[in-house]
C-alpha cells in the first residue's frame, strides 16, 4: 500500500494541477473581456453612438456581458450592462417558438389554413390573400400580406396621437381591401402582420394571454428577469432612446420623456416584437431555443429551413420560422434583428461555433451597422477560440477525474456523446455504443476497485470549429496496488449543443 506521505504528496499534485488550469482560464477569459470592451468603447465613440450594450455566451459558465456610452447622454447617465431596451422584431423569436412547440405537441400544423382559424370574424375576409394562407406564410413571410405599420391609414393615426393605446388587431385593420404584395409562397415581403394573425390564433388554440405562455415557458424557466413585456410606457431599467433621422412615425428626438415614461405607447406592437430585453437575455434565449430540449430536431431542423428574400422559395439562406439565415465566416448564423423607435437589436446564434451573440443600441440610426460591429467583436473572440476550446475540453477531463474519484460511474460517462455513435479501443478489443462502453466500465470497475485517476500530458487539436483530436496519459492508482498504473490515449471530441463530447476513445 502506499503511505500516508505519498497519498498526500499524490493529492497536493492533483490540487496544484487544478488550481494552475483554473489560473490560466481566469486569465484568457479576462484579456478577452479586456479587449471586447476597448473594442465596443471604440465602435460607441468612431461612431458618435449614444450607448451600446453587447454579450457573448459561449455556455452556461462563461458569458460575457459589456456595456459602454451613456444611457442618457444629456444626463451623462452611464449605460450599465443591465441596461433595458425594446428588442424590436427580435422578439419574434419567442413568438415562433411557442408557436412551433405547438405544432410539435400536434396541437397546430404549418399546413393549416389561417381561414381555418379566423375565417369567422368580419373582417378576415377583406385581407388579400385570405382564402391561401397558410401558418407556414406567417411564419416566414411568404403571404404576400401588407405590412400594417406602413400603411397611410395607420400612419396618420399614429402620428396624430402616438400616445394612445391600440390593440394590434385593430391596427392590421390598416391592410383591408389592399392589394397582395404577391401571391402566397410566390415571393417573400417581411409583415409584422404575419405575426399579429399567429398571435390571434395561438391565443384561440390555447385559450391563454401569448405574453403569459412565453413567461411560463421560457422567460421564467431560463430566469430571463431583464426581459418583459412591451406593454406599458413605463419600463424601470429603460435605457433613453434616441430617434433617428428615419422617423416614419413622427417622433420627437427622445423616446423618454423627463418622467421616464414613453412618449408613445407600445403596445400595439405584440407579437410583431413586442419585449424589452438585454443581450444577455437575448444571448442565453437563442442558444436555449438551438441548444435545448424544448424544441425537438424535427422542429428545428424546419426552423431552419429557408426561403429566398426574393422568391419565398425553398433557398440555403433567407427566412427561416422566425428566424434569418445567412452565412458569415465559413459558418451558418440564425437570429433576427430588431428596430424600435429610439432602438435597434440583433442577436445571432453560430452553427459551428455554437455560440451567441447579441447588441442593443439606444440610437435607431445604427441599425444599418450592427452586423459590422459584431463581425468586429467577433474578430477579437476568434482570436481567442482555441483557447477557450482547449480549457473546455480540459475541464471536461478535469470532471472525469472528479467522477472517477467519488466512484461514479454514470457521472464519468457524462465526457461522452449518447446522441452521436461512439466506441472505444484497448487492449480488450472495440466496444460500440454507450450501453456497452458503460456497462464494461462498470464490471471491471466496482467502486470499492476504482482507486484514484488523473491525466497530464493532454494536447489538443483542432481538426474544425466543432472537432478536436485530443491526447494524454492517464494515470490510476488502485487501492491495492504500491505503483500507478498509467497508459496513453486518444479521443475525438465533438462540439454538441455547445458543449464538448468525447465520441471514439481509444487507450493502452
Amino acid at each position: 500500500m502506499m503511505g500516508n506521505r505519498n497519498k498526500r504528496i499524490f493529492t497536493v499534485f492533483i490540487v496544484f494541477l487544478c488550481f494552475q488550469t483554473l489560473v490560466r482560464a481566469q486569465e484568457f477569459y479576462a484579456e478577452l473581456e479586456s479587449e471586447l470592451q476597448d473594442k465596443l468603447n471604440s465602435i460607441v465613440q468612431e461612431n458618435q453612438l449614444p450607448g451600446v450594450t453587447f454579450s457573448l455566451w459561449l455556455d452556461e459558465s462563461h458569458h460575457i456581458t459589456l456595456a459602454s456610452g451613456f444611457s442618457d447622454t444629456e444626463e451623462k447617465i452611464p449605460m450599465r450592462p443591465d441596461s433595458k431596451m425594446p428588442a424590436g422584431s427580435v422578439g419574434k423569436i419567442f413568438f415562433a417558438a411557442i408557436t412551433l412547440k405547438l405544432i410539435q405537441e400536434d396541437k397546430l400544423d404549418l399546413d393549416d389554413k389561417v381561414s381555418f382559424y379566423l375565417g369567422d370574424t368580419d373582417w378576415y375576409s377583406t385581407f388579400p390573400n385570405h382564402a391561401d394562407i397558410k401558418i407556414m406564410n406567417l411564419l416566414n413571410h411568404t403571404s404576400g400580406l401588407p405590412r400594417h405599420l406602413f400603411q397611410p391609414e395607420f400612419l396618420e393615426d399614429f402620428i396624430q396621437d402616438p400616445k394612445k393605446k391600440r390593440a394590434p388587431l385593430d391596427c392590421i385593420q390598416s391592410i383591408a381591401n389592399k392589394e397582395a404584395v404577391h401571391p402566397v409562397g410566390q415571393g417573400w415581403a417581411y409583415s409584422d402582420t404575419n405575426y399579429i394573425l399567429l398571435g390571434l390564433i395561438v391565443e384561440q388554440i390555447t385559450g391563454r394571454d401569448f405574453y403569459d405562455l412565453i413567461q411560463e415557458q421560457i422567460l421564467d424557466s431560463l430566469d430571463l428577469n431583464l426581459t418583459v413585456p412591451l406593454q406599458n410606457n413605463r419600463i424601470e431599467g429603460l435605457a433613453q432612446g434616441y430617434v433617428g433621422p428615419n422617423n416614419p412615425f413622427g417622433l420627437p428626438k427622445k423616446v423618454l420623456d423627463e418622467n421616464g415614461n414613453m412618449v408613445l405607447d407600445p403596445s400595439f406592437e405584440w407579437a410583431g416584437g413586442g419585449f424589452v430585453s438585454n443581450p444577455k437575455d437575448l444571448t442565453q434565449m437563442v442558444k436555449f431555443i438551438h441548444e435545448g430540449d424544448y424544441l425537438n430536431e424535427d422542429i428545428k431542423a424546419k426552423l431552419k429551413k429557408a426561403v429566398s428574400m426574393s422568391t419565398g422559395q425553398a433557398f440555403d439562406h433567407g427566412y427561416g420560422l422566425g428566424t434569418f439565415v445567412w452565412s458569415k465566416m465559413n459558418d451558418t448564423r440564425y437570429g433576427h434583428s430588431g428596430f424600435f423607435p429610439g432602438y435597434v437589436s440583433h442577436v445571432e446564434y453560430s452553427q459551428n461555433r455554437q455560440y451567441a451573440l447579441a447588441i442593443q443600441v439606444n440610437d435607431d440610426g445604427a441599425y444599418a451597422y450592427l452586423q459590422q460591429f459584431l463581425y468586429d467583436l467577433e474578430q477579437i473572440i476568434e482570436g481567442y477560440l482555441d483557447r477557450i476550446d482547449d480549457h473546455s475540453i480540459r475541464e471536461n477531463f478535469k470532471k472525469q477525474e472528479n467522477c472517477w474519484n467519488n466512484s461514479d460511474i454514470e457521472c464519468y460517462m457524462e465526457a461522452y456523446s449518447k446522441t452521436d455513435p461512439i466506441q472505444t479501443a484497448s487492449r480488450g478489443g472495440i466496444t460500440y455504443g454507450y450501453e456497452n462502453i458503460i456497462g464494461g466500465y462498470k464490471k471491471y470497475f466496482p467502486k470499492e476497485r476504482m482507486g484514484k485517476l488523473y491525466f497530464d500530458h493532454i494536447n489538443t487539436r483542432r481538426l474544425s470549429a466543432n472537432l478536436y483530436f485530443v491526447t494524454g496519459r492517464f494515470n490510476l492508482k488502485f487501492p491495492d496496488r504500491e505503483e500507478l498504473s498509467q497508459g496513453w490515449f486518444s479521443v475525438n471530441m465533438k462540439k454538441i449543443n455547445g458543449e464538448w463530447y468525447m465520441i471514439t476513445d481509444h487507450s493502452s
